[in-house]
């Protein structure tokens, strides 16, 4: 029963810090394998560049006829992929990913290297100037006070709390 109670309470702490529920679609556009002509419209992907607050989940939606990549990086880096990478999506396919630290997160299609889109990621103070300066430690914080409880309760209850 303390095992299934500290899985639940656990749950209800993590899963909500994974993302604030804020989605941001991108599609793949048709034709943009057919050559660079995208490119210069800058609707490979589509809108080509995002600018979003973290913890923002954004979907890639494959429309076009063929099989594309959402890969992190540029083509010309050696570290291609290392953040994610989404494999083939196929017509009709999404991936999705969530962006959790603020950045600039350039990506790719590794069929078609032309194919390019940059994600923005702001971090929460920078949109809310007004907020305070104390640090946030979010779920952890609660984690380490049930974790707490459950201890005292446990070594109060097998009378393992020396007494000085």
């Amino acid at each position: 029963m303390w095992i299934g109670t500290l899985v639940f309470i656990l749950g209800l702490v993590i899963l909500p810090a994974s993302a604030d529920g804020s989605n941001v679609s991108i599609n793949i556009t048709g034709g943009s394998e057919a050559g660079q002509s995208c490119v210069s419209a800058k609707n490979c992907y589509d809108p080509d560049t995002v600018t979003v607050p973290a913890k923002t989940v954004i979907s890639w939606t494959n429309i076009d006829s063929t099989a594309h990549t959402v890969t992190s990086g540029t083509p010309s880096e050696n570290n291609t992929g290392t953040l994610f990478d989404s494999g083939t999506i196929g017509p009709g396919g999404t991936y999705s990913f969530i962006f959790i630290s603020s950045g600039t997160y350039d990506y790719f299609c590794s069929i078609h290297p032309w194919m390019t889109g940059e994600v923005i990621v702001t971090s929460p103070l920078a949109t809310n100037s007004t907020s305070a300066t104390t640090p946030e430690f979010g779920p952890l914080v609660i984690l380490v006070f049930v974790i707490s409880v459950f201890a005292t309760i446990f070594l109060t209850k097998n009378r393992l709390i020396f007494r000085f």
